[in-house]
């Protein structure tokens, strides 16, 4: 588990019915990119790049997690959505900490 702020990042994290394993991977990356993050949903693993800071760690997390809640229900957000999304949930988590204790 990642801890380090308010935040922590869990081993494993559920999504709807299913549960992904969150793990270290070096050498994300797409057919255009290295990546901080990448969500798989066949083998339900999310992976991140240890390299990362720990803010930009946690924040692709959430980025991850609002992948896996899109597909889960079918929402269609794009990816530039996912970002805003996936940023907008980390720091509104961190400036208030006191509700999700």
């Amino acid at each position: 588990m990642l801890e380090g702020g308010n935040m922590k990042i869990p081993a494993e994290v559920k999504i709807l019915f299913k549960s992904y394993k969150v793990v270290d991977e070096l050498n994300i990356h797409d057919e255009k990119s290295d990546l901080y993050g990448q969500i798989n949903y066949l083998n339900q693993i999310i992976k991140l790049n240890p390299q990362a800071k720990d803010e930009q760690k946690k924040s692709t997390f959430l980025h991850e997690c609002v992948h896996g809640l899109d597909e889960m229900f079918s929402i269609g957000l794009t990816e530039e959505q996912v970002e805003k999304l996936g940023t907008a949930l980390y720091t509104f988590i961190e400036s208030n900490e006191e509700i999700f204790k």
